[in-house]
C-alpha cells in the first residue's frame, strides 16, 4: 500500500471519529427516541395520534397525519432564525437528537398527558423537558376559542422557538415576556417576512410609536408585568430589534444578564441592557423607534 493511499485512510479513519465526537446524532439515536414517543402517546391514553419525524422534529398530535406534516413543515422552518437570533455556535445543539412536539390543542388530551406521562396535575402550561434523553415538550397551544388552523401552527410554532432560547440559556432562568415575545417574532419570521401576519405584526407596531402615541409609551413600559395588551407588539418589536437589529451581537450578553443569579433574583432590565452595552437608554429607545418606523 502507498503512502499516499495510507495518508488517505488515516484521514477517513480521523474525519469518522471526529464526526462521532462532535455528537452527531445517528439514525439509532433517532429511532430510540421515536420508540420513548411512541410508548409516551401510548401511556397518555389519547383516543388516536399521527406522528410524522421531519429533520429536526418529531411532531405527535391527535389531529391527523395531513396536519401533523404542515406543522411539521412549519416548524422546520423556525430551526435556522431560531439558531441564529439565539446565537448558537456553528456545532452546538440545543438539545440531543430531535425534539418531540407533542401538538395536544383539545385540553382533554393535554392534561390526560401530563396526568399520565409527566405523572402530575400542575402543569398549566407548555411543558418543557429538553434535557431529556428523548426531549421533548407539549404543548396545550393556549390560543382564542376563535382562532383559525394557521393561529393554532403559529402558536405551536412560536412554543417550539422559545424552546431554543430555553435550551440555550436555561428553561427556568428567563422571564416570560422575553421568551414569549422572542418565540412570537421568530414563528412570524419562520412564515415569511412578506406574510399577512407578520405585515400585520409591524403594522400594529409602527403604529403604536406613531405621533399621537410616542410620549405615552415608555421603554421600561414594554416589560412592565402588568402591561396593557395593545403593548405587546411593541414588546415583541423590542425583543425583535435587540435580536436582528444592528447591535444584535449585544443580545446574547443581554439574556446571559437577565438570568437568574445562585439566589433566585434578576437584575433590572435595563441593568441587563447596560451590562450587555447598551448603556445609553436613551438612545436606545430613540433606535429601535426608528427601527419599528422605518426598519432600519
Amino acid at each position: 500500500m502507498t503512502a499516499r493511499r495510507i495518508s488517505a485512510l488515516l484521514l477517513l479513519v480521523l474525519t469518522s471519529l471526529a464526526s462521532a465526537q462532535d455528537g452527531m446524532p445517528d439514525k439509532k439515536v433517532f429511532a430510540e427516541q421515536r420508540a420513548v414517543l411512541l410508548t409516551n402517546m401510548k401511556r397518555a391514553d389519547l383516543p388516536r395520534v399521527s406522528i410524522v419525524e421531519t429533520d429536526n422534529f418529531f411532531v405527535a398530535t391527535t389531529t391527523t397525519e395531513e396536519k401533523a406534516k404542515a406543522l411539521g413543515t412549519l416548524l422546520d422552518k423556525v430551526v435556522p432564525i431560531a439558531l441564529k437570533a439565539a446565537q448558537y455556535e456553528e456545532k452546538e445543539a440545543p438539545w440531543k437528537g430531535k425534539l418531540a412536539v407533542i401538538y395536544l390543542p383539545d385540553s382533554r388530551d393535554f392534561k390526560g398527558f401530563i396526568r399520565n406521562v409527566v405523572g402530575t396535575t400542575e402543569v398549566t402550561g407548555t411543558h418543557f423537558a429538553l434535557r431529556e434523553d428523548a426531549p421533548y415538550l407539549v404543548d396545550p397551544v393556549t390560543v382564542p376559542a376563535s382562532a383559525t388552523e394557521g393561529d393554532r401552527f403559529a402558536a405551536a410554532a412560536a412554543t417550539v422557538a422559545t424552546a431554543y432560547l430555553k435550551a440555550k440559556y436555561g428553561a427556568a432562568n428567563l422571564p416570560e415576556w422575553l421568551s414569549d415575545a422572542f418565540g412570537r417574532v421568530i414563528a412570524m419570521r419562520a412564515e415569511g417576512t412578506n406574510s399577512k401576519r407578520y405585515t400585520a405584526y409591524r403594522t400594529a407596531a409602527r403604529n403604536a410609536v406613531g405621533p399621537k402615541t410616542v410620549k405615552s409609551v415608555a421603554l421600561t413600559d414594554l416589560w412592565a408585568e402588568s402591561r396593557p395588551a395593545h403593548l405587546e407588539p411593541l414588546t415583541v418589536s423590542f425583543v425583535e430589534y435587540l435580536a436582528f437589529g444592528p447591535e444584535r451581537d449585544k443580545f446574547s450578553r443581554f439574556v446571559f444578564a437577565l438570568r437568574l443569579d445562585e439566589n433566585g433574583n434578576r437584575q433590572p432590565v435595563q441593568q441587563a441592557l447596560e451590562a450587555a452595552g447598551w448603556k445609553d437608554s436613551a438612545a436606545l429607545e430613540k433606535a429601535w423607534r426608528k427601527w419599528v418606523s422605518t426598519g432600519k
